[in-house]
Formats: structure tokens, C-alpha cells, sequence
């Protein structure tokens, strides 16, 4: 068992240098359940092998592996404390889970989700990454998505390593503009190749700033991302919840359509807006943490998990 082997030193208080395999050990005081985190449909780039979780963080390639008060992770980043500060950003270490899971406990059809994935963070990724894997997950599925946003960094994207893993940085917004539709469709990625070039293009002439809307508010930020090709309310939501700090956003695809219907006594067919400001108003900046939980434990009863 990997947790048998820790030896913990504490460095500056906030992490300690753990020699298992090469591997450092980062303290988290709060609820984190990483395979859920990782594994909910918020990203598709993260590979789980023998319980390590592997991917990139911005321009860092990182090995993750959960155990008891926190994650050994492995890192590309130069420094012990940059990798602290991606990973912390990275899984909105700076949410108080415990307060959010209590309140939404207090909603009945929530209290079981929340009991059995207590843990599941939402994720605060790069917005054009997030943009773009949104974008192709139109009328597609979570390995369909994960294929298209892999064969992405793969053909564009600069190839980082670890431990002689190679993985893929995401390509920026410029390089995939450059590729072009034809390209893009050469991928696999269907008609959602057209609308990926198109809102790369847009971004890349500086037409949108990404990072600009952290700031906005929610309805604004909302509004500039449903002028870009492919992005629709749900799209947008997605991004705005999962890497623009808009915790109010509250997507709603299928799975999270049917728990209102069937949990919460929704017509069917009801407009996305009438949904959307019904769930605000009932959890407010919750809504985010509220619709992921719906949306994964679902997701799961439906497989038998």
C-alpha cells in the first residue's frame, strides 16, 4: 500500500516533502474525493493508472495520487510551491466544501448525492482549454469528448514528460485558429470542427479575453460567450462554472434535465432559462456545486454504480 509507505516532513507549513517513489505529499484539510473530481465530466484529459491520476496543469505535467489527509503528487513544475499553487487553484481548494455539502445535505433529492460523493470538487481549469473541450462536447459523449480534446493537444499542442510518461500541453487558441476547420475535421472532431476553428479565431485576434470575464458578472460573461461559434446556454455554463469562477451557472444537459424532472417535479421540456433561474434562486452561488453533484450521481445509478 502506497499510504504505508509516507514518511512526513513539514515544509513551510503547508506541504511536506514525502519520498515515496520520488513523489511529494500536499496536505488537504477538506473534503476531496479525486476520482470523482476528476472522472464527473468536467475534464477529459486526466488517465487514471494504477491510481494515479496523469495530466497537465497549464504548462506542468502532473502525477496525482490520493491517500489519507491529502495527494502524493509528481510534478514537471519547477518549484515544490508553484506546484502547490496549481494544484490549490486547480481543485478550488479555497471553497469551503464542508459548509457547501451541509446546505445542499438540507435539500432532500441532494442529501443522497452529496452522502455518497462528499468530496467531488468542482474544478477551476484554463478557460480557453475548458472553451474548447466544451465546444466539442456538443451531441457527444464523455469518451467521444475525451478522444476529440485528446487528438487536439496531441496534434497541436507541445508534449511535456514525466517520469518518461509523455503528455500533451494544450494548444493555445492561436494554434488551433491556425490548423483550420479542414484540419480539425481530419481529427474526428465532426461538424463541431467548424465551430472550434471559428472560436479559436476569435479568440486569437483578441476578440474575447478569456481571463477579462473571471471578472465580469455572471450574466455578462455569460452573454460574450454565447457570441462565439458552438456555444450555446449549456456550453457556456460549462465554461463559466468550470474555469470562470461563476458558481451560479448551472448547466443543464440531459442527466441533469432528467433529476429536476424526476426529483424535483419539473415539466418536461421546460426552457433552459425557466430551469436555470429556478435552480439559482434555490441555490444561489451553489448552483454550480448543486448541479455537478446532480449530474454525477445520476450519471452512476444509471450505470448501476
Amino acid at each position: 500500500m502506497v499510504e504505508a509507505m509516507i514518511h512526513h516532513t513539514a515544509v513551510e507549513d503547508t506541504v511536506a516533502t514525502v519520498h515515496v517513489d520520488g513523489a511529494a505529499f500536499m496536505p488537504i484539510g477538506q473534503p476531496l474525493d479525486l476520482q470523482a473530481t476528476l472522472e464527473s465530466g468536467q475534464a477529459f484529459r486526466w488517465r487514471r493508472d494504477q491510481g494515479w491520476y496523469w495530466g497537465v496543469i497549464g504548462r506542468h505535467s502532473y502525477a496525482l495520487y490520493q491517500v489519507e489527509g491529502g495527494l502524493l503528487f509528481r510534478t514537471s513544475a519547477p518549484s515544490t510551491a508553484e506546484a502547490l499553487a496549481e494544484l490549490h487553484a486547480l481543485l478550488r481548494l479555497d471553497d469551503d466544501l464542508e459548509a457547501i455539502c451541509r446546505d445542499m445535505a438540507a435539500d432532500k433529492p441532494l442529501s443522497e448525492a452529496v452522502a455518497r460523493h462528499r468530496g467531488l470538487r468542482l474544478l477551476r481549469q484554463d478557460p480557453w482549454e475548458c472553451l474548447a473541450s466544451f465546444i466539442c462536447s456538443s451531441a457527444s459523449n464523455i469518451p467521444r469528448i475525451s478522444r476529440n480534446v485528446n487528438s487536439v493537444a496531441e496534434a497541436y499542442g507541445e508534449p511535456v514528460s514525466l517520469e518518461g510518461r509523455r503528455l500533451w500541453r494544450f494548444p493555445g487558441a492561436e494554434r488551433v485558429a491556425e490548423a483550420g476547420e479542414k484540419a480539425l475535421l481530419g481529427l474526428g472532431l465532426g461538424f463541431r470542427a467548424g465551430y472550434l476553428a471559428n472560436t479559436a479565431t476569435r479568440v486569437a485576434e483578441g476578440r474575447v479575453d478569456l481571463m477579462a470575464l473571471r471578472l465580469a458578472p455572471y450574466s455578462e460573461a455569460k452573454a460574450v460567450l454565447m457570441e462565439l461559434p458552438g456555444v450555446g446556454d449549456k456550453v457556456a455554463d460549462c465554461v463559466l462554472v468550470f474555469s470562470l469562477d461563476k458558481l451560479e451557472g448551472f448547466p443543464i444537459d440531459r442527466w441533469v434535465r432528467r433529476a429536476l424532472e424526476e426529483w424535483y417535479g419539473h415539466r418536461e421540456k421546460a426552457q433552459y432559462r425557466e430551469l436555470l433561474e429556478w435552480a439559482q434562486e434555490r441555490w444561489g452561488q451553489r448552483a454550480g456545486y448543486a448541479q455537478q453533484y446532480l449530474f454525477h450521481h445520476l450519471r452512476l445509478l444509471s450505470k448501476g454504480s
